[in-house]
């Protein structure tokens, strides 16, 4: 009997529908847990408005916090394990400070690339154009590379890992299907952009189902990439350990 537990791989198009059906299902637990997230979201909008730069760089990192809910019960949903309201709780307490230590770097990253964009605007030239690409480049690879983070930091086959360890298989599969993750991106910002026409839609629904779709289109590829690099490197041990074959006794 198959393993319930390990998502079968999917294209995009399956990931979207396995995501809608998974969010039916779970409605009842995905809409209060991105609700949560929704008014700490809007409560940042508020702090945006109403604050400096500052102040809202230093409390951007918070969203991040109930964002570690929603997407567990992503990765449990995905993972065929059994999902509770609690474990948004749970979640929050276990992944908290990881998420609010991940979130501080990204929205320093953000900051730092988005100001660099606007001076090399300002800039203009070779040097200031050069300046501007290299950072929107910046951003987009961060856009990319969040999805697999997210969903490797709270999956619940790799949680008793160090953090180091889940950070750097989401790099690596970057890296081995950019464009495959660079599509899944671009799908899913396109599905939260046209979110916020009805912004409701953003506290209640659009981010837990961009969540789901994540974690059932990044979680299958992670585990063939951690097999196939697991299988890579029992193959270079052995070839290290073996006999060196065709040379002669010089003796």
């Amino acid at each position: 009997m198959a393993d319930v537990r390990r998502p079968r791989g999917t294209g995009l198009a399956a990931a979207f529908r396995a995501a809608a059906v998974d969010f039916y299902y779970q409605s009842i637990r995905l809409v209060p847990a991105n609700l949560l997230w929704g008014l700490a979201f809007l409560a940042w909008l508020v702090v945006t408005v109403s604050t400096g730069p500052l102040v809202t760089l230093a409390t951007a990192p918070l969203v991040a916090v109930p964002w570690v809910g929603v997407v567990r019960l992503a990765a449990l949903t995905a993972r065929g394990q059994d999902v509770v309201l609690s474990d948004v709780g749970t979640a929050i307490r276990r992944f908290g400070l990881v998420a609010l230590a991940s979130g501080a770097v990204l929205a320093l990253a953000v900051a730092i690339l988005a100001s660099n964009a606007y001076l090399g605007a300002s800039l203009g030239g070779p040097v200031g154009w050069g300046l501007t690409t290299l950072s929107l480049t910046g951003l987009i690879s961060l856009w990319v590379l969040s999805w697999p983070y997210w969903v490797l930091l709270v999956d619940p086959e790799r949680e008793d890992l160090p953090l180091r360890s889940r950070a750097r298989l989401a790099a690596l599969l970057v890296v081995a299907a950019p464009g495959r993750l660079a599509w899944l991106s671009l799908l899913l910002a396109v599905l939260l952009l046209v979110s916020t026409v009805a912004f409701v839609a953003v506290l209640t629904i659009a981010p837990a189902y961009a969540a789901l779709v994540s974690a059932r289109y990044c979680l299958p590829l992670s585990d063939r990439l951690e097999r196939w690099l697991d299988g890579r490197g029992e193959r270079d041990g052995r070839d290290a350990g073996a006999p060196t074959r065709g040379r002669g006794n010089d003796g």
